[in-house]
């Protein structure tokens, strides 16, 4: 099954570009996740693809909305040791090295306040008028925020989907938004995993069902 951008043309007045998790623990030496994600970002050249994506787009499209990561106090204390926080993705995260400190300290965990892990990177700082929606706390932006709301209060039917990771945010915020009745597209070269077979599989198995996949450049040649 293949996705629906074969001579595809987005109203650019109804699109907003929502990036996900642009944050030093993805996309910086010492971040918890970075490690995993490095050779990926560079092999793909994800972060100058975005930089020059979203500097492009936002002089066009309709809305360019942030979603980050919401911090947690140091030890995590907001999550119960013995609860289903700790499953899954959540529980991986918690334990993660990083390079960060507090008070002469090593730090553990992803998205700890007090350390750079979960400010924005500054090649991707936010612009006047653009929108920084707060308190993603799960894989899909919609769940715990506004972003729905947002979305909808500035007429937006194009929702374009990109950052961090490809398989698990940028997925779970795409299928969301598919079933809330935005017409999806997925920037694949905006966004990024952690190896190759996971980016692909999506990019081929999964967004073609529930939108279109396109490069950030062809995505800028189909607005009207």
């Amino acid at each position: 099954m293949k996705g629906n951008k074969k001579a595809q043309k987005i109203e650019a007045a109804k699109t907003a570009i929502v990036l996900i998790e642009p944050q030093y623990d993805f996309l910086k030496p010492g971040g918890s996740m970075y490690q995993h994600i490095e050779e990926q970002l560079a092999k793909r050249n994800v972060i100058p693809n975005l930089v020059d994506f979203i500097g492009k787009a936002r002089k066009k499209v309709k809305k360019i909305i942030y979603v980050p990561f919401e911090e947690f106090e140091p030890g995590f204390p907001e999550i119960d040791k013995n609860g289903p926080g700790m499953g899954g993705l959540r529980g991986l995260e918690i334990d993660m090295p990083t390079g960060w400190k507090i008070d002469g300290k090593p730090v553990a965990g992803a998205w700890v306040k007090g350390t750079p892990g979960p400010e924005i990177i500054p090649e991707l700082t936010p612009k006047k008028g653009d929108i920084v929606i707060r308190g993603k706390k799960t894989l899909d932006a919609f769940w715990s925020t506004a972003l729905d709301y947002t979305l909808r209060v500035n007429m937006i039917e194009w929702l374009v989907v990109v950052g961090f990771h490809t398989n698990w945010c940028v997925e779970s915020t795409a299928r969301s938004g598919y079933d809330k009745g935005y017409r999806v597209v997925v920037i694949g070269d905006c966004t990024g995993t952690d190896t190759d077979e996971e980016q692909n599989y999506v990019e081929k198995f999964i967004f073609p069902k529930i939108g279109s996949v396109m490069n950030y450049k062809e995505f800028l040649k189909s607005l009207v």
